[in-house]
């Protein structure tokens, strides 16, 4: 084609574009993140909420960063000794083990804040090992001292039978059975596998808690085919119920009922992929990642110094918190305890909703139902949000719990977490958004491009690619970018060999005029 042609064949393509968007105008494209709501800090308990406070001014981050990592860390407690039965009648029974991941840009405080969060599970923890390094010396010295009992016994009955080979020695050894070995209790584990993890629920049936600083790490690990197993169990372990191993070398350990609370800090990127795999038939199609309760909030503009003491009336009173709901027990709160057909007890005592409390609640779940069954909803947010049947109930008898009530859970707990169910819908609302944000992300970079003259007024794919600009690299997200460019009218696409019936056939992008006025 010579220059005349190439000239023609613009002209003509300009044209038949400017006839195409003559009347479209350009339509605001999806903004990078969803609004969300801000922690709503009278819902927390009245003896924890100071220390949320002060800690996150002190930090200078949001206090949902301390808020959400304390509410899971407390759940774990009461999840140790109740569960929750929602409704008024039915066997339906829910553990208030929950999973929540924090999410924030690198240097936002989330780990130092989720620290300070768990320090009161933290010290409970350097107490329980303390005492069993205690007890695994005394179980030492106990064991010295069998060894020596029974030699003596053995040494005794050698010289009896010695002078007589008929010499009765059967009870020679009574009341000399080894010291069983301490167990060491646990309620916090960190970076383990699944198997060492099922060996200690084993000998801590009532749960445990575990806390990842980075969450990224385990999340991809159990997004491997060699980890199946794996990610089975984790499943099961938000689910609650019997989880048995059946291992060659160990051989059969079976969890009663696994409750594994769980949280712990991402990124957006890395979560943002890992909301794309939750998607329909993506690898983590599964619903692990909508069991996790989403903590993302807006980082504030202002900061100041802040160089203070800690609060610690504040501190004592979070402190004293989890000092008391470590030593819960079920029968001072009215729990129910569940019996098999033979009347034994079977299973983890539960409370349930005060009537008016109930009432409130099932007004609430009729209404996530009805949500849950429109037509525009998307999979992965339909199924982050039919989580909330656990999640409610669950924050409902925590916040009863931490509050030192006893009896069936209060209306006033029950508004509390209804208050934060709202606070964390939003902020799924913003995590399974968060899929397509570098789709967003692109395309508002490609268009600042094009108005400034780094791009033509008609362009194609390869353009955009050939310079390697940041954010523009990756093939599929500059193609999902240009679909979306042209879905909200920014951009025409053209066929290039149709328009001018000349080569094969092309397309190429042609820029709306009002965009660039």
């Amino acid at each position: 084609m010579n220059n005349t042609d190439s000239t023609n064949a613009m002209n003509a393509m300009s044209a038949a574009a400017d006839d195409l968007i003559a009347e479209s105008a350009p339509l605001p494209l999806p903004p990078d993140l969803l609004s969300v709501e801000a922690l709503p800090l009278p819902a927390l308990p009245d003896a924890l909420r100071p220390w949320v406070a002060d800690v996150s001014e002190r930090m200078q981050c949001p206090p949902d960063f301390v808020g959400v990592p304390m509410l899971v860390g407390a759940a774990a407690l009461v999840a140790r000794r109740l569960a929750v039965r929602p409704q008024g009648l039915t066997e339906w029974q829910e553990s208030p083990n929950m999973w929540a991941l924090v999410v924030g840009r690198p240097g936002m405080m989330k780990s130092p804040a989720m620290s300070a969060a768990l320090a009161p599970l933290e010290r409970l923890e350097a107490r329980s090992a303390e005492q069993f390094n205690a007890d695994a010396k005394g179980h030492a010295d106990a064991l010295r001292l069998h060894k020596m009992r029974t030699d003596a016994a053995d040494k005794l009955a050698r010289q009896k039978l010695a002078k007589d080979p008929n010499a009765e020695i059967s009870n020679a050894f009574d009341g000399l059975e080894e010291p069983p070995a301490p167990t060491r209790p646990r309620l916090l584990v960190n970076d383990l596998t699944y198997e060492a993890m099922g060996q200690i629920m084993t000998e801590n049936p009532d749960g445990l808690l575990c806390v990842r600083d980075e969450m990224r790490g385990l999340l991809t690990s159990l997004q491997r085919e060699d980890n199946a197993d794996a990610r089975a169990f984790y499943l099961q372990a938000w689910s609650g119920g019997r989880y048995t191993f059946d291992r060659i070398t160990r051989g059969t350990l079976t969890v009663p009922s696994v409750r594994l609370s769980l949280v712990g800090c991402i990124q957006p990127g890395p979560l943002a992929s890992f909301i794309r795999a939750a998607s329909v038939g993506g690898s983590m199609d599964d619903g692990m990642v909508q069991r996790f309760l989403m903590c993302w909030p807006d980082q504030s503009g202002d900061w100041r110094n802040v160089d203070r003491l800690p609060d610690n009336a504040a501190k004592r009173a979070a402190f004293d918190v989890f000092e008391r709901l470590h030593r819960l027990q079920a029968a001072d709160l009215g729990a129910v305890q569940p019996v098999d057909f033979n009347g034994d007890p079977e299973g983890v005592p539960f409370l349930r909703f005060a009537p008016d409390a109930l009432e409130l609640f099932e007004e609430w779940r009729t209404g996530l139902e009805k949500r849950l069954r429109l037509p525009d909803i998307d999979a992965a947010t339909e199924g982050a949000l039919s989580k909330f049947r656990k999640h409610v109930p669950a924050l409902a008898l925590t916040l009863h719990t931490i509050d030192g009530h006893a009896g069936p859970v209060s209306r006033r707990a029950t508004v509390q977490a209804l208050a934060l169910a709202d606070y964390f819908e939003s902020h799924a609302r913003r995590a399974y958004a968060s899929g397509v944000r570098p789709v967003v992300a692109a395309a508002k970079a490609l268009m600042r491009k094009v108005q400034a003259g780094a791009l033509p007024a008609m362009f194609s794919t390869r353009d955009v690619a050939r310079p390697c600009w940041s954010g523009l690299t990756d093939r599929d997200v500059v193609g999902a970018a240009l679909d979306l460019l042209v879905a909200h009218r920014h951009l025409m696409e053209v066929d290039a060999g149709q328009v001018v019936k000349i080569g094969r056939p092309r397309t190429v992008y042609v820029v709306n005029p009002e965009v660039m006025r």
